[in-house]
């Protein structure tokens, strides 16, 4: 039951703004994360803009530029009107409200995920109990790839509808990721699959809330969805399956603009080098090098992906090869080699990267203008592997992103928690590298700064509240402490749900 909050209009009689329902404590409305304080509309000879508000916060952090303590951010229909620590006149008569013990932020941008395994519950295990748990010690990638699969056909066995459950587990993805203020994401898709599912999913995050607080924050979808289509060719059957569902997919889609949760153009996932032959990633190639195209494949993942394709020995060996046929043996590409084709693409999505080598780290220095790598660092962890080359990539100023990858090798799809393992991991890059990681370096590798990742005036104010609890923070470099400190990240239109 929302409570109204009263204020005075032009004339003098009573306003109403509707928020949801707090308690009541000294002239103000308290809620778990935020303060409401009682505030007055002084006259004005303009009428009040629509959906129109002023937002004083604790601190407000853009990533891009210093913190501002006891700032003001103005929002108007969804855009961000201007934000500092002093609030212009021409503002001063907008509804306000002050958000207290937390920091506004941009919103988080997941770069690299598989919205079709929400539904597993835990992590499917890539070493058995008996393995050694030393934390050093490797697991088995060629292990958990078969459980993968042994769930997919498992759920085919049972004469499901796989469409309906893979649709269910696409919703609770997009709804999990929006709930801890993720705002895009890349997404392998396969088949089936659909764009409907995306907006249903979006249609209900608002439902029997709305308030002048939520209308003022958003207008359009609360969360983008980048769907890249997944491409496999270990036969020739299988390549023209996914080949054309991916042009049946494209034609369907691509032609429409980009106004809802689907964003187009669709982009294409040529899986892996063991899966993915050179052949097809050249075709995927000039399906995507116009503006706007996106390639994204899993390469450098494990050491058993580069034991075989490099020399057709290790584990892979007999999990992969009764699944290919001869053309495609011939056509298995390095790592080397496949980062010199994805090198012609618009922008390339190089998903992990856990074992790019000195040289080819080197190498992709000259094309860090089109190419980027995805670190997972909570997957990095679930498999055991080696240190990620984060700081050679860092040194080389190689753009580095942050994903989730699945909840079938992470326990949920939470980007801040990635962002907190990555500082853990990786203390010496620093807090901000890591933020700039899921924020504004992938917004603007994507071309998406005025939509998602970004705290600037005209952009999108699609944002995020991190709540810091009472504790006073002083200085930027405890502000940066504080939330690490931090148990969860929530969209900002939802502080008072």
């Amino acid at each position: 039951m929302p409570i109204d909050f009263l204020a005075a209009s032009c004339n003098g009689t009573p306003m109403r703004f509707r928020f949801p329902t707090m308690r009541w404590q000294t002239r103000c409305f308290v809620g778990p994360t935020a303060r409401v304080l009682k505030s007055t509309i002084y006259p004005r000879s303009e009428p009040k803009p629509v959906a129109s508000l002023v937002v004083e916060s604790d601190w407000i952090l853009p990533v891009e530029s210093p913190a501002i303590r006891g700032g003001f951010l103005v929002v108007q229909s969804g855009r961000i009107e201007y934000f500092g620590s002093e609030l212009p006149v021409r503002y001063r008569s907008w509804p306000r409200v002050r958000l207290e013990d937390g920091v506004i932020l941009p919103g988080l941008i997941n770069s690299h995920c598989h919205l079709e395994f929400s539904d597993i519950e835990s992590p499917l295990l890539a070493v058995e109990s008996s393995d050694n748990e030393s934390t050093t010690g490797g697991a088995s990638m060629v292990r958990w790839l078969g459980k993968v699969m042994a769930r997919r056909k498992a759920l085919v066995d049972t004469g499901q509808d796989i469409a309906q459950i893979k649709k269910e587990a696409t919703l609770r993805g997009v709804r999990e990721a929006w709930s801890s203020a993720t705002r895009l994401v890349v997404d392998n898709v396969t088949a089936p699959w659909s764009e409907d599912w995306l907006e249903q999913a979006s249609s209900g995050f608002f439902a029997d809330r709305r308030s002048e607080f939520i209308d003022a924050l958003v207008c359009g979808p609360p969360i983008l969805i980048r769907p890249c289509v997944e491409l496999v060719d270990v036969n020739e059957a299988r390549g023209k399956q996914t080949w054309n569902y991916a042009l049946e997919l494209m034609s369907r889609i691509d032609e429409r603009r980009s106004q809802g949760v689907c964003q187009t153009p669709l982009g294409l996932a040529p899986h892996a080098p063991y899966t993915a032959s050179k052949r097809l990633v050249r075709g995927a190639l000039e399906r995507t090098s116009h503006p706007g195209g996106l390639l994204s494949m899993h390469l450098a993942e494990s050491p058993e992906e580069l034991q075989w394709i490099e020399d057709r020995e290790g584990p892979m060996k007999d999990w992969i090869e009764p699944w290919i046929d001869t053309e495609h043996a011939m056509e298995i590409g390095t790592v080397d080699e496949h980062l010199r084709l994805l090198s012609g693409s618009h922008r390339a999505l190089i998903a992990h990267g856990n074992y790019l080598s000195d040289h080819q780290i080197k190498w992709l220095e000259s094309y860090r203008d089109r190419m980027a790598v995805v670190y997972c660092p909570r997957t990095h962890e679930h498999f055991r592997h080696a240190r990620h080359p984060a700081n050679r990539l860092a040194a080389s100023k190689i753009p580095l992103f942050l994903g989730t990858d699945s909840r079938a090798s992470n326990p949920d799809l939470s980007v801040f928690e990635e962002w907190k393992t990555a500082c853990r991991l990786f203390p010496e890059l620093g807090p901000e590298y890591w933020m700039a990681a899921c924020t504004l370096r992938p917004s603007e590798f994507f071309g998406l700064e005025s939509s998602v990742g970004t705290l600037r005036v005209g952009s999108r104010s699609v944002l995020t509240w991190v709540p810091l609890g009472p504790a006073s923070v002083v200085t930027q470099e405890s502000l940066w402490d504080a939330i690490l400190s931090a148990e969860r990240a929530i969209p900002l239109e939802m502080v008072y749900s």
